[in-house]
């Protein structure tokens, strides 16, 4: 109990953070064409970006999220649910069914979840299933995030080398093109696909902040 106090402060302190980081830092959002921002979705991207998807996605009204029942879980929650997220804990695996099916009780009904598909422990950069799932099952179409910040810490300890902007910097945050998964689908083949959408859009967003685009 102590050590979950412990870290329920240091998600205080790094609300705090990123509450002084938001100030000051310069945001541009890239949306698709007929992009519809009262709708709901099921975000994807990457573990170490989880700062920016946060800070761009403002206009949503509805978030849930998903946290690890695990101290590093504790040290996440605090921050999104002071920044509004509904958080639900468990894991992304699609064998945590309990968690998954809460968060699709959740998404039929109007939320956007937005949760890290490598995480909540990696491998880096490794779709997991259960976003897929979660799309599938809802009928709410996935939109892949990229992200890129003009200066950022990098905590190398981290198993996801997190990200985090510095204050007065600039970031990107492209949102693509919503898409349906089949109830059909195969698992690994969507993995792959997502995958691959991520990382173009991450790319292109850096590109856009070195003015190649």
């Amino acid at each position: 109990m102590k050590e979950e106090k412990r870290y329920r402060i240091f998600g205080l302190l790094l609300y705090y953070l990123m509450r002084t980081i938001q100030r000051t830092i310069k945001i541009t959002q890239i949306f698709p064409e007929k992009f519809d921002k009262d709708g709901n979705f099921v975000l994807a991207f990457w573990h170490n970006k989880l700062v920016m998807t946060l800070l761009g996605t403002d206009f949503i009204k509805k978030k849930v999220g998903l946290a690890s029942p695990t101290k590093d879980g504790e040290l996440i929650s605090v921050p999104l649910e002071k920044y509004g997220t509904t958080m639900i804990r468990g894991s992304s695996d699609k064998n945590s069914v309990r968690s998954l099916l809460q968060l699709i009780k959740e998404v039929k009904k109007g939320a956007t979840v937005g949760t890290p598909v490598d995480g909540p422990k990696g491998p880096i950069f490794q779709v997991k299933h259960g976003m897929i799932y979660i799309s599938q099952k809802s009928g709410v179409p996935i939109v892949p995030m990229g992200v890129a910040y003009s200066k950022k810490w990098i905590f190398n300890k981290t198993w996801d080398k997190f990200q985090l902007p510095k204050p007065f910097s600039r970031g990107v945050v492209i949102f693509g093109t919503p898409y349906n998964v089949e109830l059909d689908a195969d698992m690994e083949l969507e993995c792959l696909k997502l995958k691959k959408k991520i990382e173009e859009l991450d790319e292109r967003a850096e590109k856009i902040l070195e003015n190649k685009i």
